[in-house]
């Protein structure tokens, strides 16, 4: 390319000077000096500035164009508006190369000279406005100072106001560019299409513009051509191939995420080839450096990135690229494990550009590293304030929040955020987002099992689709949580059985602890699904494995205690778990629970004190107990104060253990407000001080929600009567349907049901007697398991290798529900039972309803009938049993079934008095036969009860007083001779009755006689009327039937007679006719004789009588048309003898 040579005028001469550009003087000052004495036009000064500035010399430059602007005539000052908007624009330029200043280490401010800069361009555009107003590039510059001021909007309204007077080239790259990073992709690419119009070879190119806004719209191919474009215009142009390499570098991403590794490497080649293209046309372009820095990044290799990215700094002359270069310095850094210098460089980054979303990123790493967490937070919550979407930022302050404290719920928020984005995202999560759902799942463990199990399966199912191979502690946990939810067991096993398939067959410290976790988790499956032996020995293997673990051991001694009741070997097991850690809250625990077993309650108090005094004063377990422990004594003293009425410290120390059983329960709820066996706890203790109803509406809360919340409890009153039942607290092996023992909401229900007996509200508290009898029956119908299907739960890998072996060699036998389990439903039943009789005896006796004693009375007999007793025979009708000692003396009979005997008694001799107690009218003889032989046996009963229990009342506890049973004896003695008597007189009142009724019977028998007899006489008369009415009917239609013949003969003669010649008559005599006519047309007929038969017709028709019917005429004819019209009607009507006989057949009818 030849050199550009400038000819410049000499003064006064027809010559030029000519001034070749490729070898300018070093200082501008000497072209001036030429310039100046040859008197040239302002203009030459610009084109050397130009050149200066073009060929790097920006100071010379700018004084080039100051001695122009110092030489410019003061009567033509307009020549130096083009001087001033250059100066303007190169000290914009200057201004965007200026670095930024550091404040506080995280944003940027302006230096300076950066300042001092932009305040010089101002100025000269103050002055160029000054001068001349309406010049057009005015305006570009100063929209190009807008720009530099990150004033995007001045910059825009300058570039329009630049093309409203001129349309110029630069307006309108300014203006696309100002659109651009507004992203109004679609108005930039006008703008640049309409800068290539004007002007197809000007530089910057436009096609470069038209390409990128082109693949912002989502048209890739034509942003390609574009570009592809714009690298032909310009061979040396490196811009247009480091866009396509950007694009590439995308469009391999996208592939390889589509899982197309085939076309993914054909991008990254090509896109390689553009960056490499690019490095040799421009091997300092820094863009091209920041490129390949990236690239190198992604590869590791840091220091390569390193070295591009000091490269770029050296040689970017834009902010943004400043601030890139900074932020991949930051990476190279960062990846070589330099945190200082990493740190260091995105602090620079951000001081440039402090919306460099990525650079931020980085730095909150840094402090994370340094930790520095609140600086950390702050750092990345800006990032998710600009990017709310961000998953990798959400991810970040999730784990940030988990490791600080009291913030486990936040981390959570954040966690459930970015997995929401991953689920929403395309494509789906994969393998590497796995860590996202295990730090999730992790945190979840303490809030929600049922959440933190999903979790674990889905990080599972994001690893089985990679190479990564099974984890077997994944899958344990998964296992695990899924005992917890309750799930079925066939999900349970298939978790275990791939955390078994999983474990490593090397013989590592890990994998040894894997299994012995592994095989205690599978232990307490078998101990939900019943199969204690088989969980027996897997956790002896696990002991075998790992001696000193605790848990196993507890486990042992607690199925020591469940499935052979041996409370020695348990509480054996539990003193070697305290020699290996004595600290152990769950062991002392255990403790407690055992002595309680052994009746050792004061032991058992001692134990939860150590834990509360020396271990742990805020658990939950030793709270309870204790509070159930003093409850218990509470009970007891008030027990004696009742039996012993002068003993009267008994119920000041009854209310004094009371108060302290309250104060424990009140402590567990300031603890945990939602704990079920507190709340049920306080409530027993304010029914059993007279708050039955506030106690009620307590449990009533806990039988309907899981949890309850209370606050303090604190009463005063006296103890009620009736005895509440205790709700353990919750073990740590709670499973779907918890063993009646522990089932909260079944005591609650009975507790309620207790409550409303209290309030003598006894038809509710039957309905919830039945309520909870049907819950027990629900629950063990879900315990029980066909045993079809305990062959499915077996884990292959860990069952095998740890087998139940009995003691001769064979293999357990499989017990799917416990015989303790079945044994302690079938004595709740029985107690549940017995309530719901006690309640219908007490309505019974409220109401006097015969029919729910007798309910009361079944409801016993079929508890008695699982009783192993015969009563003793006796012929004595009063009921004495005879005195055998030696066999009264060798009677087995458990306490609970004395006490049955003695209700069943009670209840067979109250349903005796109340039948006895009935009216004569509503009893009958055999209700007091029977009532007479329960009476009997009531008696026989409370007999051998008072014998049997004062003979073993010092070897055994009784459940009832012999003394009461030896007074309802005799009271029933001599409620026998009572109903003897009473059957005397019921036997009288009856026979008395049935006369009554007999009597009563034959006179309703009479009655009903004589009502027939005169009924049957109505009826004969009424016929005899009705039959002699119509023989006096049949006689008159015969009369009818002769007169009506006679007067039709006698019609006949008078038609067959000549007519008469009519005489005349006087006027006086007319006018006496026409007075005398009532109507007009009125025909008076002859008066003719009356034959015998119409006097017979008249006097058989006197006693019916009927209205004649009179036809008035309203013609106005003369009298002799009107008497021809009759009597030719009555010519025709008599010659017509059917209508006669029809009339005659009317009449008849």
């Amino acid at each position: 390319m030849e050199a550009r040579v400038i000819e410049v005028p000499i003064d006064n001469s027809n010559d030029v000077l000519e001034i070749d550009c490729s070898q300018l003087p070093v200082h501008a000052a000497e072209i001036c000096d030429i310039l100046e004495n040859e008197g040239s036009a302002l203009r030459f000064y610009q084109v050397f500035a130009l050149e200066y500035y073009k060929q790097g010399s920006v100071e010379e430059a700018v004084v080039a164009l100051k001695r122009g602007m110092a030489s410019a005539k003061a009567n033509d000052q307009t020549a130096k508006v083009p001087l001033l908007n250059l100066l303007a624009s190169i000290y914009v330029q200057k201004a965007k190369t200026a670095p930024m200043g550091i404040t506080n280490g995280l944003s940027g401010v302006a230096t300076g000279e950066r300042e001092m800069a932009l305040q010089m361009a101002a100025t000269l555009l103050n002055e160029a406005e000054r001068i001349s107003r309406s010049d057009a590039n005015t305006c570009v510059v100063r929209g190009m100072l807008a720009l530099a001021k990150r004033q995007p909007d001045a910059a825009l309204a300058q570039f329009q106001m630049s093309l409203q007077s001129e349309v110029s080239v630069a307006a309108l790259l300014g203006k696309a560019r100002v659109l651009y990073g507004k992203q109004q992709f679609a108005q930039a690419l006008i703008a640049y299409q309409q800068a290539l119009v004007l002007s197809p070879r000007s530089g910057p190119d436009p096609r470069i513009g038209i390409g990128m806004c082109l693949e912002r719209l989502g048209h890739t191919e034509d942003a390609r051509r574009a570009l592809k474009r714009a690298s032909q215009v310009d061979p040396k142009a490196a811009a247009p191939r480091m866009l396509l390499a950007t694009m590439d570098l995308n469009a391999s991403k996208i592939a390889a995420q589509a899982c197309d590794p085939e076309k993914a490497s054909m991008y990254m080649r090509s896109a390689m080839e553009h960056l490499q293209a690019a490095y040799a046309l421009q091997p300092e372009n820094a863009a091209v450096l920041l490129r390949l820095a990236d690239r190198m990044c992604w590869l590791g290799d840091w220091d390569a990135a390193r070295k591009l990215g000091e490269r770029a700094l050296r040689t970017a002359d834009t902010m943004a690229l400043q601030a890139e270069a900074h932020y991949q310095l930051g990476r190279a850094h960062h990846g070589g494990g330099r945190f200082d210098a990493a740190h260091e460089s995105y602090t620079r980054s951000l001081a440039i550009n402090e919306r460099h979303a990525l650079a931020r990123f980085g730095l909150a790493q840094m402090l994370l590293q340094r930790a520095d967490m609140s600086g950390a937070e702050a750092a990345f919550q800006r990032v998710l304030d600009r990017h709310p979407r961000c998953s990798e930022a959400l991810r970040a302050l999730g784990y940030l929040h988990a490791r600080l404290p009291n913030t486990k719920a936040k981390a959570l928020e954040y966690y459930e955020r970015a997995m929401a984005e991953l689920n929403d995202s395309v494509p789906a999560a994969d393998a590497t987002d796995a860590d996202l759902f295990l730090e999730a799942a992790l945190l979840y463990e303490a809030t929600s099992a049922r959440k933190a199990c999903r979790a674990y399966r889905t990080a599972a199912k994001l690893l089985e689709g990679s190479e990564t191979p099974p984890i077997a502690e994944l899958w344990n946990n998964i296992g695990a949580l899924a005992l917890v939810c309750g799930e079925e067991d066939r999900e349970i096993q298939g978790a275990f059985a791939k955390a078994a398939e999983a474990l490593d067959t090397k013989q590592t410290t890990r994998t040894q602890q894997t299994r012995t976790t592994l095989m205690y988790n599978v232990a307490l499956f078998y101990e939900r699904c019943g199969l204690l032996r088989l969980a027996q020995s897997l956790y002896t293997g696990a002991l075998r494995l790992a001696p000193s673990y605790v848990d196993a051991r507890l486990r042992l001694a607690h199925i020591a205690l469940q499935l052979r009741s041996d409370a020695t070997e348990a509480l054996a097991l539990v003193s070697q778990a305290l020699e290996a850690d004595a600290r152990k809250t769950s062991a002392w625990l255990m403790r407690g629970r055992i002595e309680l077993s052994r009746k050792n309650v004061q032991d058992a108090r001692r134990a939860f004190e150590h834990v509360l005094r020396d271990i742990a004063k805020h658990d939950i377990y030793a709270l309870c107990s204790l509070g159930n422990y003093y409850l218990a004594a509470a009970r007891s003293e008030m027990t004696r104060a009742q039996e012993m009425p002068d003993h009267k410290g008994a119920r000041d120390l009854a209310l004094a253990n009371y108060r302290r059983a309250i104060e424990f329960f009140d402590k567990c709820l300031a603890i945990d407000d939602h704990c079920s066996a507190a709340a049920h706890g306080a409530a027993i203790a304010m029914a059993e001080r007279g708050f039955a109803a506030d106690a009620r509406r307590i449990f009533q809360d806990v039988r309907d929600a899981a949890t309850v919340g209370l606050g303090p409890i604190n009463v005063t009153a006296l103890s009620s009567d009736l005895v509440y039942r205790a709700a353990p607290a919750l073990t740590s092996a709670q499973t779907v349907v918890p063993p009646v023992s522990t089932d909260v909401i079944l005591w609650a229900s009975v507790n309620a049901a207790h409550a409303l007996v209290d309030v003598n509200n006894f038809h509710q508290a039957i309905l919830a007697y039945e309520a909870c009898l049907r819950r027990l029956q629900e629950t063990a119908q879900i315990l029980e398991l066909p045993s079809a299907d305990l062959s499915t739960l077996v884990v292959p890998g860990i069952t095998e290798e740890e087998s139940a072996v009995d003691e001769d060699g064979s293999p357990a036998a499989i017990e799917r529900v416990p015989a303790f389990e079945r044994a302690e439903r079938a004595r709740v039943e029985r107690d549940i039972r017995l309530y719901l009789a006690r309640a219908q005896y007490l309505q019974a006796k409220a109401t006097k309803d015969l029919a729910t004693m007798r309910k009361s009375l079944d409801e016993l007999r079929n508890l008695c009938s699982t009783v192993d007793f015969t009563l003793p025979e006796t012929p004595d009708v009063d009921g004495d049993v005879p005195m055998d000692g030696d066999a009264l003396k060798t009677t087995r009979l458990a306490p609970e079934h004395g006490q049955l005997l003695f209700d069943l008694a009670l209840l067979e001799q109250s349903v005796a008095q109340m039948v006895g107690e009935q009216p004569e009218a509503t009893r009958t003889l055999q209700a007091l036969d029977e009532a007479a032989k329960d009476l009997v046996h009531s008696t026989q009963l409370f007999s051998f009860l008072s014998t049997w229990g004062k003979l073993n009342q010092k070897k055994q506890k009784l459940l009832f007083s012999a003394r009461l049973a030896s007074e309802r004896s005799a009271y029933g003695k001599s409620l026998v001779s009572k109903l003897l008597r009473k059957r005397e007189e019921q036997e009288k009142f009856e026979t008395q009755r049935q006369i009554s009724l007999d009597q009563w019977k034959r006179q309703q028998e009479e009655d009903d006689r004589r009502k027939k007899d005169e009924l049957e006489r109505k009826e004969r008369e009424q016929k005899e009327l009705e039959a002699r009415m119509l023989r006096e009917t049949e006689e008159r239609n015969v009369l009818l039937r002769q007169q009506l013949a006679l007067e039709h003969e006698e019609m006949l003669r008078d038609a067959a007679m000549p007519s008469k010649p009519k005489k005349s008559k006087s006027r006086n005599q007319d006018e006496e006719d026409d007075d005398d006519d009532d109507d007009d047309g009125l025909v008076l007929l002859p008066v003719k004789k009356r034959s015998a038969v119409e006097d017979k017709l008249n006097e058989n028709s006197s006693r019916f009588k009927s209205k004649a019917i009179v036809t008035d005429s309203d013609d106005d004819d003369d009298n002799d048309s009107a008497v021809d019209d009759n009597y030719g009607a009555d010519e025709h009507n008599l010659s017509d003898k059917d209508d006669v006989e029809k009339d005659i057949e009317n009449i008849d009818d």
